[in-house]
């Protein structure tokens, strides 16, 4: 590990070209940082209009499988509104869709205890039989020679990885070693860094597939070629309600290809919101994940998780509020997009004033990811079991701190009335990277909020600091940062005293020089920063060439410094359609307040228009909310404990690395 830490600082060198073609962040971004994100997802969700079967509530969870299991390819189960009991799993086959009548109208109460999914696409695992690289694992590439061709044929996928690079990935990190990174394929979690391609041509022992690499293989490259288990499978209009009796999910897919989860409601889970393992062009879009039983580091993190190398999916346009983490990525996912979701009210119940959630990367070695106009609490890339790298955050929103509302366990009406709630201020950081988080690119964000610059504790108001870089100290709650860089465990308030079982240093100075900053705005100082010779003009989308049908009234790009008289900081933001749907529609509040709400897509999108509150009210709302929290916090809450699943630590830099500064 050591020598890993020793080169993170020249990863800039190091060959990652696109082929030539061009694409939308080209004005802004070096080839060697970015790849093609606009085929993501499924493309165009199939409308399957003709139903094969009806079912009413009385309809057992027997008969709705049957119903499934014997529909035609091409057509859908549909179920009436009304509540459904579903004591077990729902499996929906290849080329099929599972439809409600809405999601607040079709409700699945679930009850099983198997620990699996309530709703399964995918029961597929990829199995380690590796077949040898010969030639063409080049950046770009969609051929390459193998040592050996049997039994691979066109329709199969094909796992490109390589053994770790020691310049920048690693399975270790500052708490040890995740062997399982790679699925468990070495037992030593070496095979860490990868993608999923297509398989469309095998000539001898040459292989043709899609899409082009996304960054070169040299260092031993395997290929493990695999045979989807289910594709061109949805859900649809549906709500899964959850009872805590122990599933591991409300919504499964394993090696699952062109799959998709679309309008849905997730009330509560048991463990996770959505699981995406060994994914290739899933989506999940127009949905609401609210609660979760569990608010704690552990085997489930209440969140959507996208894993063992889940590649070209999209999740797009949706709502979620008060679990633990939002969005996770981990176990080597790649070349994914992550945009215009609206996350806010995560927290831990074992840490009550932690700045917890939003957009999470934990475990070797997510690569290729695109976070675009997103309105969430944080941006966190941890060093807890390996590294990340090239990341692209673009245009989006990032608040600083969540509002944390009661209950912290259970089921119960949610309220922020008084003692019940406040804003998180213990690890105010809105964008933090950790010493293993590199080569990653950041333009147009907006960094910090009205909420973040507010923070109390103990009645006197946090101090506000651009960013922090190691060896600086960092405090852990007594300032907010918009940026924190090259931290690992342990290094707040000048406390610096190893791993804890982690691979040391657990901490490196230095690696904001490998990331790429580009008119972000950081609302502490009240400027945006700017690369020199790099043109202002910012393209609206790094993956949409227009605005979609589906946004409505609200301008777009609707985030960024170019963006004026939205109710972000200084007029810089007017949100997305998931938060407007969640303001104008659903009439939330911030925090998650009486969820989970009423839920509709086809009330929200396409005309939602401009988020309802402006800045006086939110204002209004924050002091509202401060005194409250600085008349009955605590001086300082527990700190996060060592967990079977993570430890969160991180840090900023300092301002002095930052380029020209624009007001």
């Amino acid at each position: 590990m050591k020598s890993i830490v020793k080169v993170v600082l020249p990863l800039m060198l190091l060959a990652f070209s696109l082929p030539s073609q061009a694409q939308l962040w080209a004005p802004i971004l070096s080839p060697s940082r970015a790849i093609d994100w606009s085929n993501s997802g499924v493309g165009s969700i199939p409308a399957r209009t003709v139903n094969c079967a009806s079912l009413t509530s009385s309809a057992t969870l027997a008969q709705i499988n049957s119903a499934l299991a014997s529909c035609p390819s091409g057509k859908t189960v549909y179920l009436a509104a009304g509540t459904y009991s579903i004591p077990g799993t729902i499996n929906i086959p290849s080329n099929v869709t599972l439809r409600g009548a809405g999601a607040n109208l079709t409700i699945l109460n679930a009850t099983g205890t198997s620990g699996g999914n309530v709703i399964s696409m995918g029961t597929g695992w990829v199995s380690y039989n590796p077949v040898n690289i010969v030639s063409g694992a080049t950046t770009g590439s969609t051929r390459i020679v193998l040592a050996r061709v049997s039994g691979i044929h066109v329709g199969m996928f094909i796992v490109i990885s390589e053994v770790n690079d020691p310049r920048y990935v690693s399975s270790s990190g500052s708490e040890g070693t995740r062997n399982w990174c790679d699925g468990e394929w070495t037992k030593s979690g070496t095979l860490a860094r990868g993608q999923i391609v297509e398989i469309t041509r095998v000539t001898g022992d040459q292989i043709t597939f899609s899409p082009g690499l996304y960054g070169a293989y040299t260092n031993t490259p395997i290929a493990v070629p695999f045979g989807i288990s289910t594709v061109y499978a949805g859900v649809e209009d549906l709500q899964v309600y959850a009872n805590n009796t122990g599933y591991g999910a409300n919504f499964g897919m394993s090696a699952c290809a062109y799959c998709w989860i679309k309008g849905v409601e997730s009330n509560y889970a048991d463990g996770d919101h959505v699981e995406m393992y060994w994914g290739y062009r899933d989506e999940i879009r127009d949905s609401y994940f609210s609660n979760a039983f569990h608010h704690t580091p552990g085997p489930h993190d209440s969140d959507i998780q996208i894993a063992l190398k889940t590649s070209a999916s999209l999740i797009e346009n949706n709502i979620i509020e008060r679990t633990h983490q939002s969005i996770l990525l981990q176990y080597g996912a790649a070349g994914n997009v992550i945009a215009y979701n609206y996350t806010m009210g995560e927290f831990d119940n074992g840490a009550p004033n932690y700045v917890v959630g939003g957009i999470f990367f934990h475990g070797a070695h997510p690569q290729f990811n695109l976070l675009e106009g997103n309105v969430v609490t944080k941006i966190d890339q941890d060093s807890t079991w390996g590294t990340s790298s090239q990341t692209t955050a673009y245009r989006n929103w990032v608040v600083g701190t969540n509002r944390i509302c009661s209950p912290m366990r259970g089921r119960d009406a949610v309220t922020c009335s008084g003692a019940n709630g406040h804003y998180g201020f213990q690890a105010a950081r809105a964008m933090q990277m950790s010493y293993l988080a590199t080569i990653n690119n950041f333009v147009g964000n907006l960094i910090g909020s009205a909420q973040m610059q507010s923070l109390i504790r103990s009645g006197r108001p946090l101090a506000q600091a651009a960013s922090v870089e190691y060896p600086s100290l960092r405090s852990y709650d007594d300032v907010a940062y918009g940026w924190s860089f090259g931290f690992g465990k342990e290094s707040d308030d000048g406390k610096d005293t190893g791993c804890s079982g982690g691979i040391p240093p657990c901490h490196l100075a230095g690696t904001s020089t490998t990331d790429f900053f580009h008119g972000n705005y950081n609302n502490a100082v009240g400027s945006a920063t700017w690369a020199t010779d790099v043109s202002h003009v910012l393209p609206a989308s790094f993956f949409l060439s227009s605005k979609p049908a589906w946004w409505g009234d609200l301008p777009f790009p609707a985030t960024g410094p170019d963006v004026r008289g939205g109710a972000g900081p200084k007029g810089h933001s007017y949100g997305n359609p998931a938060q407007a749907c969640y303001f104008n529609v659903m009439h939330g509040s911030d925090g998650g307040v009486g969820g989970p709400l009423t839920f509709n897509a086809s009330a929200c999108y396409g005309t939602v228009g401009q988020p309802a509150q402006d800045p006086s009210q939110v204002q209004a709302q924050i002091q509202s909310s401060l005194q409250a929290q600085s008349a009955s916090e605590p001086s300082r809450g527990p700190s996060l404990k060592p967990n079977p699943l993570r430890r969160l630590c991180t840090s900023p830099r300092s301002t002095a690395s930052l380029n020209k500064i624009e007001a």
